[in-house]
């Protein structure tokens, strides 16, 4: 059996068994006796089964998670490892976590494992601060080039002030534009980039559908959202008015939004929690 697996299978049955609705992991590494650098690979692969619950914030190290906890799927594997007991002691060897699915329940259509390794990486990446844009690229309403300087400017002022209050944990901004384009592969791609974001920009005053799509994807998959408009733009529709979008002048050059790098360093300093 891999070892990993072996691992997972020991953390699970110990949570479940001993009845601990959340365990930190100095808690599990006391229990299990498994070292740290295994007590990380197993909780990442029992996150990535959908076995826990995974809650991450600052602090944790050597540990790469804060606390976790068993869920109803996990439960549910645990009674299906209890029932393959037998099976495997007749057969050794045999595994009794299932193995993680190519493509994760839910998961977007045509996603490769490549795909969610590159996903993975980038949300366990602790020293880089992941964030995308989308926009359309030719609008009335603002200049596309001067609005993502602005932007990138406000996001390299919040980067520069969280690492002065954090000199521990230091990061660097990786700041990218989404790619415009038609097509399964170039969509995917796309898609790809805004999971594996930290946080995701979207200006969205005019209303261009392929802006739309980008923001539904992140929304569905916990992306944390930074929506823009110009002053001077449509109402926007019903089902995403409820956002709380941040309304711009002069092509980003002025936000009219109150303390708004403080509010940005606070969104960053919980998107690097998380991870």
């Amino acid at each position: 059996m891999n070892p990993i697996e072996e691992n997972a299978g020991r953390i699970l049955v110990t949570l479940v068994e001993k009845k601990m609705e959340y365990a930190d992991g100095k808690t599990i590494e006391s229990i299990t006796g498994i070292s740290v650098e295994d007590l990380n690979d197993a909780i990442f692969y029992l996150e990535e089964l959908g076995a826990v619950d995974v809650q991450k914030f600052l602090g944790t190290h050597p540990y790469d998670f804060g606390i976790v906890m068993v869920n109803a799927r996990g439960r549910y594997l645990y009674h299906e490892m209890q029932e393959k007991e037998k099976e495997v002691k007749e057969s050794e060897g045999k595994k009794l976590l299932p193995e993680r699915p190519i493509n994760p329940v839910g998961s977007p259509y045509g996603f490769t494992d490549e795909d969610w390794e590159f996903v993975s990486l980038r949300k366990r990446d602790k020293r880089t601060l992941y964030v995308v844009f989308g926009l359309k690229y030719e609008s009335e309403y603002y200049k596309t080039d001067l609005l993502l300087d602005n932007i990138k400017g406000f996001f390299e002022q919040a980067v520069k002030s969280y690492n002065e209050k954090f000199p521990k944990n230091q990061v660097k901004l990786d700041f990218e534009k989404l790619t415009a384009g038609l097509g399964e592969h170039l969509f995917n791609a796309i898609a790809r980039d805004i999971i594996g974001a930290d946080i995701a920009v979207f200006e969205a005053s005019d209303h261009n559908p392929n802006v739309m799509i980008e923001l539904g994807v992140a929304l569905t998959w916990g992306v944390r959202v930074l929506p823009l408009r110009e002053t001077k733009s449509p109402i926007l529709p019903s089902d995403i008015s409820g956002q709380t979008w941040i309304t711009h002048e002069d092509s980003g050059g002025k936000i009219l939004e109150e303390k708004f790098v403080a509010k940005l360093e606070n969104m960053i300093e919980r998107a690097i929690a998380k991870k």
